[in-house]
């Protein structure tokens, strides 16, 4: 109850100051330091000075779990994207009667509070609508500061669930592109039961990093057998921009497109040891 009233507190005052003391404040609350943002040089720099300076029109059309899907179609191609169920302003609307499981709901304009939907025991109405309300009213750009987020609209979205072997949920690959080049990959295990984080040059040479607390796993794992076709997916959707990470599933349906992130950890992502924030930070070459 405290630590959500002083983070209530917290926001309330956030939301008060002007947008570079913001996006100070929020590098200083996870670095104990301030940003170089006249010249910045780590990825967590890189991504705070985008917040502030950064307007490309795009950045909207891509972060929107909803609008991005027909962007990706023409990109590379509609057998890449997950089928949509239904979409709509208000959780209110969720036809649950006709809707057939397994699927996912989630917001088009969060990154997170993905709800499954297994069988039909696994819906709960008065529950749902009510955590997807509160998913509704948070806001990326007004919180984080995050400007891509600003002008999507608060929608929610329901998709096919990828079905894989024993019900798990399939690790989510992130590809860090730079103009065009993907140099390094994220890899997410059991996001949702024992969250392990890996990362592994484009060659799948296992990086001794750890990123915002979670730990690698106790050993490397392999890479996924279509790593290659990943690769160049991901490289045709991030040469679009100076700096993308594309998420894609491997799948036993081949390749799927996840979603386009702008802002990595909202820019407050710690990277254990320091200097991987540095190395990560260097391919991108910020266009003005």
């Amino acid at each position: 109850m405290i630590r959500k009233m002083v983070r209530n507190i917290y926001w309330f005052c956030m939301n008060l100051l002007p947008e570079y003391g913001a996006v100070n404040l929020i590098y200083f609350m996870a670095f104990k330091k301030f940003p170089n943002l006249k010249n910045p040089k780590t990825l967590n720099e890189k991504i705070s000075w985008r917040k502030l300076y950064q307007r490309d029109t795009r950045f909207p059309l891509f972060a929107d779990k909803i609008t991005v899907k027909d962007e990706i179609e023409k990109i590379i191609g509609k057998e890449y994207v997950i089928e949509t169920l239904w979409t709509g302003e208000t959780p209110e609307e969720i036809p649950f009667d006709t809707l057939k499981p397994p699927y996912v709901i989630k917001v088009s304009h969060s990154s997170e509070g993905n709800i499954f939907i297994r069988a039909d025991k696994d819906i709960n109405k008065e529950k749902i609508v009510d955590d997807l309300n509160k998913q509704l009213r948070f806001s990326h750009g007004c919180e984080s500061r995050e400007w891509g987020y600003r002008d999507i609209p608060h929608r929610v979205l329901i998709e096919c669930m990828i079905e894989m072997p024993n019900n798990e949920v399939p690790e989510d690959y992130k590809f860090f592109v730079y103009d065009g080049h993907a140099s390094f990959v994220q890899v997410d295990y059991g996001r949702f039961t024992e969250h392990k984080r890996n990362f592994y040059s484009r060659d799948w040479e296992f990086i001794p990093t750890t990123y915002q607390h979670y730990p690698n796993t106790d050993t490397p794992m392999p890479a996924p057998a279509n790593l290659k076709e990943m690769v160049l997916i991901a490289e045709k959707i991030g040469k679009q921009f100076d700096f993308a990470r594309v998420d894609l599933y491997s799948t036993p349906k081949g390749v799927l497109f996840g979603e386009v992130t702008f802002y990595p950890g909202a820019g407050r992502g710690p990277f254990v040891p320091e200097i991987w924030d540095e190395k990560f930070g260097e391919p991108w070459k910020i266009k003005k």
